[in-house]
């Protein structure tokens, strides 16, 4: 099995963090899997080349989590092109609920037949791996082309809140992206998963425990009006509902199992 990582196509790097080719050796039984971070979305094909020189597309899926191992168990003449994509980035690319593909993974077949049938006849033809990554990418920008506006609302608004967990900020992205409430919630839950509050109070509490492990603070006010919380009050009330200890409790013991 041999296996690289490349560099996605530049128009596509806001969303896609690497590609992996994976290409089977002349002995298919050497299954050493390539180190790719799990846990990533990814759409996935697999191609086989026949004695005859024909290739059968043996897979094209939607991951909206890990891929299993054995899709890395390769056989001869069997390549693998897998693209990792960035938090959120596969859903609103490929229009499907966040749910849906976290759920379960998604043939590509069953988001779209006509689609479908055209990237297997392309591939058919494609008998290089160079070529097989030039028609993914096709799609990909095509894609990309359809959903341009939403793949923007979400990698911004995403990334916005990550860095500024504030409760403004939310207001403050509507503003920026010239959007009103209600299209703001319905695109963020659907290529999400959560609403925009709950996922800025995630984002709060995630930087404020870094804080409070790390002791980059003198008091936990600090901690409190640094991470964007009104006071310390809301700031304990909010860790305990992520934790189910306050944050006393846990500098002195650390978080404890729940049962």
């Amino acid at each position: 099995m041999q296996y690289r990582y490349q560099k996605p196509h530049r128009h596509l790097s806001e969303y896609v963090r690497t590609v992996l080719i994976v290409e089977g050796a002349a002995r298919p039984d050497d299954n050493k899997l390539p180190l790719f971070t799990n846990g990533m979305p990814a759409f996935l094909c697999s191609a086989v080349k026949t004695a005859s020189g024909i290739v059968n597309v043996r897979l094209l899926t939607l991951y909206g989590k890990s891929t299993p191992a054995d899709i890395w168990k390769l056989k001869k003449d069997e390549t693998v092109v897998a693209y990792f994509f960035k938090p959120f980035s596969l859903a609103s690319l490929f229009n499907v609920s966040a749910a849906v593909i976290v759920k379960n993974p998604l043939e590509l077949s069953e988001w779209d037949a006509h689609k479908t049938n055209a990237l297997k006849t392309q591939l058919l033809y494609a008998k290089k791996t160079a070529e097989k990554i030039e028609v993914l990418d096709g799609l990909l920008l095509h894609q990309l082309q359809q959903q341009q506006r939403e793949c923007e609302i979400i990698r911004q608004s995403t990334d916005r809140i990550m860095l500024d967990s504030r409760p403004e900020v939310l207001s403050e992205i509507l503003e920026e992206l010239k959007l009103n409430e209600r299209t703001f919630q319905r695109i963020f839950k659907k290529f999400v998963g959560v609403t925009p509050n709950q996922y800025r109070r995630i984002c709060q509490f995630k930087l404020s425990f870094e804080k409070l492990r790390n002791g980059n603070f003198d008091k936990l006010t600090d901690v409190a009006y640094q991470t964007g919380f009104a006071d310390q009050s809301h700031f304990i009330r909010s860790f305990k509902e992520f934790t189910e200890i306050t944050p006393k409790d846990y500098k002195k013991s650390g978080l404890k199992r729940k049962k």
